[in-house]
């Protein structure tokens, strides 16, 4: 049972990284996208240079706040894991399965 829980949290991890990289993909394609376009906007030099830089600084809050989100749920996939892990140990987790 202890092989399953942890082998199942490994899953899980892998899924939510995943997901977390494909998150911060996207956040990085598309602030690199807006501040490359950041032109479209104003013809003036000056309002283009500072929307492209805060364009950028943008992506770059929002990859670490990826990051952050991300070890989280790290942190909580393994704490649940430990969790289950105890239960299991003890006996409880398979008669709280069997009660349901």
């Amino acid at each position: 049972m202890r092989a399953a829980i942890w082998l199942i949290a490994a899953a899980v991890l892998a899924v939510w990284s995943f997901l977390a990289w494909g998150v911060g993909s996207v956040v990085d394609t598309a602030s690199d996208w807006a501040a490359a376009n950041a032109d479209l906007v104003s013809s003036v030099p000056e309002i283009v240079e500072g929307l492209s830089w805060a364009l950028g600084g943008v992506g770059n809050v929002g990859e670490v706040i990826v990051a952050i989100v991300w070890l989280i749920g790290v942190v909580l996939i393994l704490l649940i894991a430990v969790v289950a892990q105890r239960l299991a140990g003890r006996g409880k987790l398979a008669r709280l399965l069997r009660r349901e």
